[in-house]
């Protein structure tokens, strides 16, 4: 089965429910910005009943890109990892962004 890593910038989305995912080759990594002092418990709760399949990471570095550089890279490391893996990368999609593809 193909892993399906799911890349969550946290500054932009706060996932309310993960419960789907669960138990369905799913891997969550919640990338969190280098200002952001708190996590709701539910998504606490939510990611720890994921165990190994989620984690966290935490940008040291702050600015207006930053967290999207993080991902990018990420998204590079489990590309050459695990090349036949699904990866998404969930943010807020703008109109200009479609625009552009």
């Amino acid at each position: 089965m193909k892993t399906n890593y799911v890349l969550i910038d946290f500054e932009n989305v706060q996932p309310k429910n993960l419960e789907l995912l669960k138990g369905h080759g799913f891997k969550i990594i919640v990338f969190v910005g280098s200002k952001q002092a708190k996590i709701s418990f539910d998504l606490a709760c939510a990611m720890q009943s994921l165990g190994a399949d989620a984690e966290y990471v935490r940008i040291e570095g702050n600015g207006p890109n930053a967290l999207d550089f993080h991902i990018a890279f990420y998204i590079g490391n489990i590309a050459a990892k695990d090349p036949e893996s699904h990866r998404v990368s969930w943010r807020p999609f703008r109109l200009s962004q479609a625009a552009m593809a």
